[in-house]
Formats: C-alpha cells, sequence, structure tokens
C-alpha cells in the first residue's frame, strides 16, 4: 500500500495566565503516516484492541451485540468470538499479567478472560462508569469519560491512584479507549477523530494526533462513526487504529 501523508489540523490553544514563567508549553503536534489499509468489519462497533504476540484483539459493545474476538489483520476476518450477556454494554479491553479484560460501560462489571480460548476466569465488581482500559505492567488504567483515570490493582479492583488530565491547563473529558506506549498513555477523544498522547507522572497532554483525514479513505457508502480503537506493535513500532463501524482499519507510524 502506498504511503500517504496526512495533514494535521490541530492548533494548540494557549491556556489562560500565558504569562507564568512555568506555564507547561502547549502539547506537539503529531503527524502520521499511513503504513497499510486493512478490512475491517463494518458492523463491529468497534470499543478496543489490543495487539499482542501477532494476535489482534477487539472488543465491541452495544446490548445484545457485544463481543470479544480474534481477527485476523490481514482479512479482518473473525477468527474467535465470545458474545458477552445481552444485558451488558461491553468497553474497552486490555491484556494484563497474562489475562484478557474486558470492561462494560453502565454494569459495574469486568470480565477477565483466558485470552487463548476466551473461557470467563472471573468477573468483578467496580463503581461507575467503564469506557476504555489499558495497563502499564503493574496496574489497569481505566477511563470512564471524565477528565480523571483511574490506576487500578486488578487483584481486588480497588483505586490506587486517580489522575487528572489536563491540556494547556485545562481538563480534557471524554477520554475513551487507551493504549500504554513506552511509558506514556495515548487516549481516543470521544466525539472527535482526534488521539492525546498523556503524561501517566502529571496527566498533562504532551501531544496530540488529529486523523479526521482518514474518513477520507473509507469506501462509501458507509455508517462510520468516532474513530475509536488503539493497538501498538511493539515490533514494527506502528499503531493500528480504527472506529465504530469503520469498514477500515488502519496502521499508522507516528512523527
Amino acid at each position: 500500500m502506498k504511503r500517504e501523508w496526512l495533514p494535521l489540523l490541530l492548533v494548540a490553544l494557549v491556556s489562560a495566565g500565558s504569562g507564568c514563567e512555568h506555564a507547561s508549553p502547549p502539547p506537539s503536534v503529531l503527524g502520521a503516516e499511513i503504513v497499510s489499509i486493512r478490512p475491517h468489519d463494518p458492523g463491529a462497533y468497534t470499543q478496543g484492541l489490543q495487539w499482542h504476540a501477532g494476535q489482534l484483539f477487539e472488543s465491541t459493545g452495544l446490548y445484545g451485540a457485544s463481543s470479544v474476538r480474534e481477527v485476523q489483520l490481514s482479512s479482518g476476518e473473525v477468527l474467535r468470538r465470545r458474545d458477552l450477556p445481552a444485558a451488558v454494554f461491553g468497553e474497552g479491553l486490555t491484556l494484563h499479567r497474562g489475562d484478557l479484560w474486558v470492561l462494560t460501560w453502565r454494569e459495574g462489571i469486568a470480565y477477565v478472560l483466558d485470552p487463548a480460548s476466551f473461557a470467563l476466569k472471573r468477573s468483578v465488581r467496580y463503581d461507575g462508569q467503564g469506557w476504555g482500559l489499558t495497563s502499564d505492567g503493574t496496574h489497569l488504567i481505566l477511563s470512564d469519560g471524565s477528565s480523571t483515570l483511574r490506576f487500578i490493582e486488578a487483584s481486588d479492583f480497588t483505586v490506587v491512584r486517580r489522575l487528572r488530565v489536563t491540556e494547556n491547563g485545562v481538563a480534557l473529558k471524554q477520554l475513551n479507549e487507551l493504549e500504554y506506549v513506552a511509558g506514556q498513555i495515548f487516549a481516543n477523544v470521544y466525539r472527535s477523530d482526534r488521539i492525546v498522547r498523556i503524561d501517566p507522572q502529571d496527566g498533562q497532554v504532551t501531544a496530540s494526533i488529529d486523523l479526521q483525514t482518514l474518513r477520507a479513505q473509507l469506501p462509501t457508502p458507509h455508517r462510520a462513526e468516532v474513530l475509536n480503537g488503539i493497538a501498538f506493535d511493539e515490533a514494527s513500532g506502528n499503531f493500528l487504529v480504527t472506529g465504530k463501524y469503520w469498514p477500515k482499519l488502519f496502521e499508522l507510524r507516528l512523527h
């Protein structure tokens, strides 16, 4: 696939009180190069993506249609699928210490699956909504649509730390699907086609990637909704992204 450059439209806003000598620098604007475009199930209401050891896992949402899948990257074919109970709305997923974790939106249940068989190992309860989920290797990191990320001890799902995310000094809400990469948190911003990079120590947004122009690569007609789903391939250093009802999945290299 010929590589194409994506123009980036984001202009960082300077926060009020810019006269402060110690004000944080505005987020960097990162470019994204399309490395490849792959098929993706246009009926998948994508909530989370996870790439691990040559396997692509995906979670989908909606009541009565939520699922966890293993997807073949080259063809978009669903190789395995476990449907979640019809009464729950599936959300983000991640691999953490050998287990596949899947959130639910308003039901307060996280499912722990065996990634090799999708067999249910256990389920745990939590307070509040569940949107996106990732792992830093020590803790689970959960988003709930607010500007606060929760760091969670997986053994009992207790919250060990809360991180308020800000961009140019202003709280950034609608944080959704998450991916932990090289010590940084990447997050979809719901109702936009934007991904931000977050410093897990102080919560500041350090970079922004505007992927709005990916829509021009989607075949028509389509019913594609918001960009959602981030996975990272450590071997190539590339990201995999797609969206809700998107008929394509994109492999990107950031600059």
